[in-house]
């Protein structure tokens, strides 16, 4: 008797499914390089601990889970996960919690749909990243001096795209096209090394043994220049032409923080926003800090020689949004109220830190002294003497498509085309 009913009771266990655990289940998994956690073995790991069979997701998709993007992208995951499922960062590792209520044989079936709804997540972002990096278009021939190659590299908040008005007189001018897109909101440490990597992966690909043209905008002069004046340099760069490059940085790096924060909250807090995970997988504003002046990546770069046997050129615009006029009332107004102190003299100090600072940070607006975004000051560079200011502003240098989306004339042509083409008649240097 009593062995039937041992038989009948572990048939009633069989036929009932796993038995839900009575404790949390807890998954560990180490953080990589500077505070992300890998979705993939996320999955994996979410999968194994629970009795799941969902497969690892096709692709490398890092998120950042501490820092500024930290609280954002662990809310993403707990949205994407559920409730019962808690997600916290202790030392270098990222913790899920999970309810065991999830693992009741009720409820098993839509903690699956959520596991695979995040590995769906992620291999639409893996995706979405093989748009990073290098792209050749019609016009490039690699290796031919009829069609010397120039690469092209944005700069912040902005893509590849932000050059079309650009490409069609670059190749009706005889040039190859190449251009470089890459995650701008990552630290420019990291820029940089994709840059590298990529750049040197695409010319071995494609048996390149000719230097090319390199034309950088904003930001994008920095990931450019820290290749040419880096130690992974190849000898491969003839000429670097910076278009508005924050060479000395901006303050107004501080308003693009601020701008990919916003965008970040809003695209974790929409449940149907597709792009929440590419606006933090992407890096929060990171990049931004790295350009306000004296910031650690731009003193070391900065004391870092040019590169010998590379033509530097740098074209400045200086359109700004605050008019001349404007500027002196400005400067005439702060100028009493820190003489007289009080509480607007105690604003005054407040907002700039000191009169040179604030007056450094008004430069970047005022017509005749920044285009908006850089002042003409800061876009200088010690060793290269070929800096030419001309009057458009920082969107308008390249004629980015966002502000003006009609071809029109693009203001750095004239002096690209020339410069390109001096590249082209001596070559290096």
């Amino acid at each position: 008797m009593s062995t039937l009913l041992t038989v009948f009771v572990m048939a009633c266990v069989t036929f009932a499914g796993p038995v839900a655990a009575e404790n949390p289940v807890r998954v560990e998994i180490p953080l990589v390089g500077t505070g992300e956690v890998d979705l993939s073995e996320l999955v994996v790991r979410l999968s194994g601990a629970t009795g799941l069979d969902v497969p690892r997701p096709p692709g490398e998709v890092t998120l950042p889970v501490v820092g500024l993007a930290g609280n954002l992208s662990r809310k993403l995951l707990e949205d994407t996960l559920g409730p019962e499922v808690r997600i916290s960062v202790a030392r270098r590792t990222l913790v899920a919690t999970i309810d065991p209520v999830l693992l009741n044989p009720d409820r098993r079936g839509d903690w699956e749909r959520r596991v695979r709804d995040l590995a769906a997540r992620a291999e639409r972002e893996a995706r979405r990243r093989q748009n990073y990096g290098m792209h050749a278009l019609a016009s490039y021939r690699p290796n031919d001096p009829s069609r010397p190659t120039v690469c092209l590299v944005h700069g912040v908040n902005s893509s590849s795209g932000g050059f079309v008005h650009m490409i069609r007189p670059l190749e009706e001018a005889g040039f190859g096209v190449v251009v470089y897109d890459y995650p701008f909101n990552r630290s420019l440490e990291d820029s940089c090394q994709r840059f590298a990597r990529d750049w040197a992966a695409f010319r071995r690909d494609r048996r390149e043994t000719r230097p090319w043209a390199v034309v950088a905008h904003s930001m994008g002069c920095l990931v450019a220049r820290d290749y040419v004046e880096g130690p992974s340099y190849a000898g491969d760069v003839s000429s670097l032409i910076m278009v508005a490059p924050v060479n000395q940085g901006s303050h107004l790096a501080k308003t693009q923080t601020l701008l990919q924060l916003i965008n970040g909250i809003q695209a974790v807090g929409d449940r149907k926003a597709s792009d929440a995970l590419a606006h933090l997988g992407d890096g929060l504003g990171e990049a931004a800090d790295d350009m306000l002046p004296g910031s650690a990546f731009l003193k070391a770069l900065n004391a870092r020689p040019r590169r010998a046997g590379v033509a530097y050129h740098i074209l400045a615009g200086d359109v700004g949004l605050l008019p001349a006029p404007a500027r002196r009332q400005i400067d005439t107004q702060l100028a009493v109220a820190r003489r007289q102190g009080g509480v607007l003299g105690g604003l005054v100090r407040l907002a700039g830190g000191s009169p040179e600072v604030l007056a450094d940070r008004l430069d970047e607006l005022t017509d005749g002294r920044g285009d908006g975004c850089v002042s003409v000051a800061r876009t200088k560079l010690a060793g290269v003497s070929d800096h030419v200011v001309i009057h458009a502003n920082h969107a308008e240098l390249i004629r980015a498509p966002l502000l003006y989306p009609d071809p029109g004339p693009v203001a750095c042509m004239p002096f690209l085309l020339r410069w390109l083409g001096k590249s082209a008649e001596t070559g290096p240097g």
